[in-house]
C-alpha cells in the first residue's frame, strides 16, 4: 500500500482535475464512479508500464500511460499527441515533449509499438492507443467499410414505383428527405438515418422495412437499441407508424414489432456474449435505434456478430450526447458536423429513383463512400413554426448563444419557462406540482402512464440542483403530505435500476414504480410490448429514486413536460456541454421549464464535446 501511495504522490497532479471534480460534487453519478475508478486504474497501469520498461514513475512514459488510461476512462479512445505536445502536463508547469521528441521517446520503449505489433500501447501516427481500443476501432472501421463496398441487387423499377407510392410528394416541392433517406437505406448494406426529434426517423424506417420486405419477403429483420427504455420507445413508435404506411396488408404483417437491447440481442451473460464472429446472428438486416448511445466496444462486438451480408441500419441524432463509455461512434460515422453530400454517382441513382433533379440534391465530387451512406432528415414535424422548444434546440445546436438568450428573455413562447433564480423550497413545490397526477391514480398502469409524462432532468449529481438533493427533497415532501407511503413506506416512489439483472430481465436505466397491488409491494415496469411486469421489491437489483434523473439516463426517452435543473455559474464543469443541453431540451415534447442562470447557459452553448478517436479518419472524413 505504501508503494501505491508513493506512486500516487508522483502522479498526483495528473489526477488533480478529476479529484477536484469529485470534491466539488458536480459530476453526474455515473461519471463520478468512473472518475474515482479511473484514477486508481490509471495509476496501476502507469506503474505496470514503468516496471515493464524499467523507467521511473515520474518519467515521460509513465506519465503518458497514466494520461492515456485516464482519458480513455473519460470517453476518449486515444491520446492525440499533436494536441498536447509542448503543453503543460495536467496540473503541472513542466511541459510534455515536443511532438517528434515525444513520439521518439515513446517508441524507444518496449511498451509502445506501431500498428501490427503486440504491445500494451500502440502509436498510430500521432494517436496513442491502448491496444485493445485500437483493435476495436479498426474492427468497426473494417466492418462498416466492407459493407460500403458491397453492391446490393435491387429491382430499381419496382423500387421506384414503391417509393412514389410511399412518398407521394408534389413534383415542385422541396426534396422529401425521408424519401431520399429510404432510397439510400434500401440500396446499401450500411446506412445511417440521422435527424432531430420529430423529423420522422421511425416513419422513414417503417417505410424502409416495407420496401425491403416487398423485394425479399423472407428477409430476417431484427430491431435493437442500447437500452431497454430506447427499445420500448422504438417498438411504440413502429407500431404507431405501421398503419399509416401505404403498402399491402401482407407486407405490414411482416414488419417486426419487437425490439431488444443490444446486450440481449448478442446473448450476454456473466460468462460473456453468445454471439460473435464464431457464432454470428442468423439475420439479414439489423436496425439499431438511438445509435448516439452506441460506444466503440459495443459497436465492435455488434459488427463481429453480424454475417458479412447482413444489412446494418443505424438511427439516431448525431447532435446528441455521445455514449457514456469510450467512443463517439455515431458522431464519427456522420462526420462531426461536416456537411453531408452525395457523390455524383449516388446523386444520379437517387435522382432516378426519386424523380428529383440532381441539381436539387447536395452533391460533391469529393464526397466519400461514408457520406453517401448518411441521410440527414431536416424537417421537424414535432416542433411547429411557433414552437419555442424547437427554436431553442436549433439555436443551441448551432452555437448561437446570443440568439438563445434573446429567445429566453423575451418569454415569447408558451412552451418554455425560464426561471433563473428559484429558492430551494419553491423549486421543490413547483416540481412536486407536476408530479401530483400520477400519485392520485388508482391503478399502477394509470400511474405509470401519468408518471412517464413528466421528468426532472439534472446535469449533475450533487449540490442543490443535483439528483440527490431533488430526489431526497421530493421524497420528504411527498411523504410529509401523505402522497407516498401508507401501509408500505415506499408505495408510489419511482425507481431506476442501476445494475443489470439478466434473470429478471432488468437493466441499468430501467425505470418503474413501487406500487402495492393486492397487498404486495412490487416494482412495476413497462415492457416493450406494453404490458406490465411486477418484481417483488425484495428481488430488485440496486436502484435509486427516479423523480430526477441525469440527462444521460434520459436518452431514448421523450416526455410531455421536462424540468431541466442546471448548477449555478460557480459550479462550472467540463461536463456541462452544448450536446448535454441540446439533448435535455429535445426530451421535451410540449413544455420545457429551464432552471438555469445565463452564464451557465452561455458556457454550455459554447462548449462542445471533443473526444479523441481515429474512427472518422479511418472512414474517410477529413481530420
Amino acid at each position: 500500500m505504501k508503494k501505491v501511495n508513493d506512486d500516487r504522490q508522483l502522479l498526483l497532479p495528473l489526477f488533480a482535475q478529476k479529484e477536484m471534480l469529485i470534491r466539488s460534487d458536480v459530476a453526474d453519478a455515473d461519471t463520478t464512479v468512473v472518475v474515482q475508478q479511473a484514477s486508481i486504474l490509471s495509476l496501476f497501469f502507469a506503474r505496470f508500464i514503468a516496471e515493464q520498461s524499467g523507467q521511473s514513475m515520474d518519467g515521460v512514459l509513465a506519465r503518458t500511460a497514466a494520461w492515456l488510461a485516464d482519458m480513455q476512462s473519460q470517453g476518449d479512445v486515444c491520446l492525440d499527441l499533436s494536441l498536447y505536445a509542448g503543453l503543460p502536463w495536467p496540473g503541472k508547469r513542466a511541459r510534455a515533449p515536443e511532438l517528434e521528441a515525444w513520439r521518439d521517446e515513446l517508441l524507444a520503449s518496449d511498451c509502445v509499438a506501431e500498428p501490427g505489433a503486440v504491445s500494451p500501447m500502440i502509436l498510430d501516427g500521432n494517436r496513442l492507443y491502448l491496444k485493445r481500443f485500437l483493435d476495436y476501432e479498426c474492427a468497426v472501421a473494417q466492418g462498416i467499410s466492407s459493407r460500403l463496398q458491397q453492391a446490393v441487387a435491387m429491382d430499381d423499377g419496382c423500387l421506384q414505383a414503391e417509393l412514389k407510392r410511399l412518398f407521394p410528394t408534389p413534383d415542385d416541392a422541396e426534396p422529401d428527405w425521408q424519401m431520399l433517406a429510404a432510397a439510400q437505406a434500401v440500396t446499401r448494406r450500411f446506412s445511417v438515418i440521422s435527424g432531430g426529434p420529430g423529423t420522422g426517423k421511425t416513419t422513414s424506417l417503417v417505410k424502409v422495412l416495407a420496401l425491403l420486405l416487398q423485394q425479399q419477403p423472407q428477409m430476417q429483420i431484427r430491431l435493437a437499441a442500447p437500452t431497454g427504455k430506447a427499445a420500448a420507445r422504438m417498438v411504440e413508435s413502429i407500431r404507431g407508424s405501421i398503419e399509416k404506411v401505404a403498402c399491402d396488408a401482407a407486407i405490414k404483417e411482416l414488419i417486426p414489432t419487437e425490439a431488444s437491447t443490444l446486450h440481449r440481442l448478442l446473448g450476454y451473460s456473466p460468462r460473456g456474449y453468445r454471439h460473435d464472429h464464431n457464432n454470428p446472428l442468423l439475420i439479414d438486416c439489423l436496425v439499431v435505434d438511438e445509435a448516439s448511445m452506441l460506444d466503440l466496444t459495443m459497436a465492435a462486438r455488434l459488427l463481429a456478430a453480424l454475417p458479412d451480408q447482413c444489412r446494418l441500419i443505424l438511427l439516431g441524432d448525431r447532435d446528441q450526447l455521445a455514449s457514456v463509455d469510450a467512443g463517439n461512434v455515431l458522431g464519427d460515422i456522420t462526420g462531426h458536423g461536416h456537411a453531408i453530400a452525395y457523390s455524383p454517382q449516388t446523386a444520379l441513382r437517387l435522382s432516378a429513383l426519386s424523380g428529383y433533379a440532381e441539381a436539387s440534391l447536395p452533391v460533391s465530387s469529393d464526397a466519400s463512400a461514408i457520406s453517401d451512406a448518411v441521410a440527414l432528415l431536416r424537417t421537424s414535424y414535432r416542433f411547429h413554426a411557433q414552437s419555442g422548444i424547437g427554436h431553442l434546440a436549433r439555436m443551441v445546436n448551432a452555437g448561437q448563444g446570443d440568439g438563445a438568450m434573446t429567445l429566453l428573455r423575451e418569454h415569447a413562447y408558451a412552451d418554455i419557462a425560464w426561471l433563473q433564480e428559484v429558492a430551494s423550497a419553491a423549486l421543490l413545490d413547483q416540481i412536486s406540482a407536476a408530479y401530483t397526477d400520477y400519485l392520485q391514480c388508482e391503478s399502477v398502469d394509470e400511474a405509470l402512464k401519468a408518471f412517464e409524462q413528466v421528468r426532472v432532468l439534472c446535469a449533475v449529481h450533487g449540490g442543490p440542483s443535483g439528483i440527490h438533493a431533488v430526489n431526497n427533497g421530493l421524497a420528504r415532501l411527498f411523504y410529509g403530505r401523505g402522497l407516498i407511503g401508507g401501509l408500505d413506506a415506499a408505495h408510489g416512489m419511482p425507481v431506476m435500476v442501476t445494475a443489470n439483472h439478466y434473470e429478471l430481465g432488468l437493466f441499468n436505466g430501467d425505470t418503474g414504480l413501487l406500487w402495492t397491488v393486492d397487498g404486495k409491494l412490487c416494482a412495476w415496469f413497462r415492457q416493450t410490448d406494453g404490458t406490465l411486469k411486477g418484481v417483488p421489491v425484495q428481488l430488485l437489483p440496486e436502484y435509486v429514486p427516479a423523480w430526477a434523473v441525469s440527462v444521460h439516463k434520459s436518452q431514448g426517452s421523450e416526455f410531455e413536460q421536462v424540468m431541466l435543473l442546471l448548477p449555478d455559474q460557480e459550479a462550472d464543469s467540463p461536463l456541462l456541454t452544448r450536446e448535454l443541453l441540446y439533448t435535455a431540451i429535445t426530451r421535451a415534447k410540449v413544455k420545457l421549464s429551464l432552471y438555469a442562470d445565463e452564464l451557465t447557459l452561455r458556457r454550455m452553448i459554447a462548449r462542445r464535446v471533443r473526444r479523441s478517436t481515429g474512427l472518422a479518419a479511418r472512414l474517410g472524413w477529413p481530420d
